[in-house]
């Protein structure tokens, strides 16, 4: 296909413009759930305590990325959660404080809670045992980096490795999560990447 050379311009224009509403958007969309979403902390557990940091950023885990079928409810459609797909995962208060994962299901749940909150995430892994009651799925929420200031990244991996940290996460209506911040020893660290 060839275009006249009166239409490149402005064609050319228009792609770039184009382009930059949609990359504006996204940061608007982060920036308004970081601002507006219901914000809750989890725990931090190291992931790999020998090798935690990959260049500027800490890998997170969470008790919530290992979900285990007895540990929770999974709906009908559980069955059909396959890996690389969607998953949500409903969080009830533990008594003691955070978060235990007390349903699992392929669809935002058509109830919950007042004190239960869902987190949308990507199905990593799942593996079943002989036992078909032990079905285990590993999930991913999108909050499991963080960017870590030059300098900081041995202390704050000894934190980790003492279970002194938690995450500060935002969550919206829909389930998509960000990460905001952590909680240093108590104290409240909100520095989340850009995008």
């Amino acid at each position: 296909m060839i275009v006249d050379r009166k239409w490149l311009w402005p064609l050319l224009g228009g792609v770039a413009l184009l382009q930059s509403a949609a990359l504006f958007d996204m940061i608007y969309e982060r920036h308004r759930l970081l601002k507006t979403g219901r914000e809750i902390t989890l725990a931090v557990r190291p992931l790999d305590p020998r090798d935690i940091f990959r260049g500027d950023y800490v890998t997170l885990g969470y008790d919530v990325s290992t979900i285990t079928k007895p540990d929770a409810e999974m709906d009908q459609e559980y069955k059909d959660v396959a890996v690389d797909g969607n998953v949500y995962v409903t969080l009830s208060p533990k008594p003691e404080g955070g978060w235990t994962a007390s349903h699992v299901g392929r669809v935002y749940p058509a109830h919950i809670d007042p004190g239960e909150i869902v987190l949308k995430g990507r199905v990593l892994t799942s593996w079943k045992s002989e036992n078909p009651a032990s079905t285990t799925l590993s999930v991913r929420y999108g909050i499991e980096q963080y960017f870590v200031p030059e300098g900081t990244g041995r202390a704050l991996e000894a934190k980790v490795r003492d279970h002194k940290i938690e995450a500060i996460v935002a969550v919206s209506s829909d389930g998509t999560s960000a990460l905001k911040g952590l909680v240093v020893d108590g104290e409240r660290h909100e520095d989340p990447p850009l995008l």
